[in-house]
């Protein structure tokens, strides 16, 4: 594609992710774009959806509106399980295909979608958006600039105290594979792994439990803190007794450099609030999200703090700004042959660490590499 050619766009979906982060960042893109339809199996979501940004159709059948509308490129918005059939359907219709995260479930899912989007020419592309966030950003350009010298631990937290996601399918197993790791820390380990150059993991060890979502209590939560920062358009109705995916995750990635990454991450937990990410290098530290440098000059431990201009980010005040970068990248990619971010290897990568930790929590023993991805 050339620059002057426009983008027909569809939605798979019209949930909380399409209504506030897809959908608005295609259409900062103007001209260069053209959002020409949203499916959705419920059809109220779908005709509001439409309603509500101007898109000219609205479809309950995903395959109905592909053959219709042949798009050249498709937002996958759905629940997980349904990521790898969604994402397979758009490009057998001939589509490119901006996938939420994660694409599939397991590695071995995820290597077929690739492998057929290599044969036929498409562009398959997990949404990893954290690493678009202005300190993970300037993290990659110190780690590459050798500011850390060489890499060889990170830690990364995200707890919600209360922050369940009661919309959509997060908290079933059957619609969503995995609870809070799916939804939370495949984030922290994708925008990890990117920082530290790409390593790939050798092993993996990880724990789950589910123990307050089932616990039937009534506490005041906060949708915003739930991951719904501009609310939920649509919100379907949510009960306690179908949740049967972890709330909580924790463990520890072995990579093939040596390194290593350790991690926590909860929907649910009677912890504080919490949000960080640390590395730690042969010649300096690095603690995000402050964006502090631990370092030395001389003889003296220094602690560097960069000034960074919020006009330097155009898309600082959206609701989610990585989306938008990621779009934008997207269809420069598409149009202008510009390097995709999000590469194929990562995801790939990415997703055999999904695989791996929830095998481990099962099998309550650490899983190596080559248990999921072969020799």
């Amino acid at each position: 594609m050339d620059t002057n050619s426009r983008l027909k766009v569809a939605i798979i979906g019209s949930g909380m992710i399409a209504n506030t982060a897809h959908i608005p960042a295609y259409l900062n893109l103007g001209e260069r774009v053209h959002l020409c339809a949203v499916s959705d199996l419920r059809a109220d979501s779908a005709r509001e959806t439409a309603e509500r940004f101007s898109i000219p159709r609205w479809y309950t059948e995903a395959e109905d509106m592909l053959v219709k509308e042949k798009p050249d490129l498709v937002s996958v918005c759905t629940s997980n399980a349904s990521h790898k059939a969604m994402a397979m359907l758009a490009m057998r219709h001939g589509a490119h295909v901006a996938c939420e995260k994660p694409v599939a479930l397991n590695y071995d899912d995820t290597r077929e979608l690739y492998a057929y989007a290599r044969k036929h020419g498409l562009v398959l592309f997990a949404c990893q958006v954290l690493r678009y966030n202005t300190e993970y950003q300037l993290a990659h350009e110190w780690a590459q600039e050798g500011r850390l010298g060489d890499i060889y631990f990170s830690e990364s937290v995200l707890i919600r105290r209360r922050g369940i996601p009661k919309w959509g399918a997060f908290h079933k197993k059957e619609t969503n594979g995995g609870g809070v790791f799916c939804d939370l820390g495949v984030h922290l380990v994708d925008a990890a792994l990117w920082v530290m150059g790409g390593p790939k993991f050798t092993s993996v060890s990880g724990v789950t439990s589910s123990i307050i979502a089932r616990s039937g209590e009534e506490i005041l939560t906060s949708v915003p803190e739930s991951g719904a920062p501009a609310g939920v358009p649509n919100m379907p109705p949510y009960s306690a007794s179908a949740f049967d995916v972890d709330e909580f995750a924790a463990g520890m990635i072995r990579l093939d450099n040596g390194a290593s990454i350790h991690f926590k991450t909860s929907w649910a937990i009677n912890l504080p609030n919490e949000y960080g990410m640390t590395f730690a290098g042969s010649l300096g530290g690095l603690v995000l999200p402050e964006m502090t440098l631990l370092t030395t000059m001389g003889r003296y431990q220094a602690d560097v703090r960069p000034r960074v201009f919020s006009e330097e980010r155009p898309y600082a005040n959206e609701v989610f700004p990585g989306h938008f970068f990621l779009m934008e990248n997207a269809v420069d990619h598409l149009q202008k042959a510009t390097p995709l971010m999000v590469q194929p290897e990562e995801t790939l990568n990415v997703t055999a660490i999904i695989d791996g930790f929830y095998r481990s929590a099962e099998l309550g023993r650490e899983v190596f590499a080559d248990e999921i991805v072969g020799k």
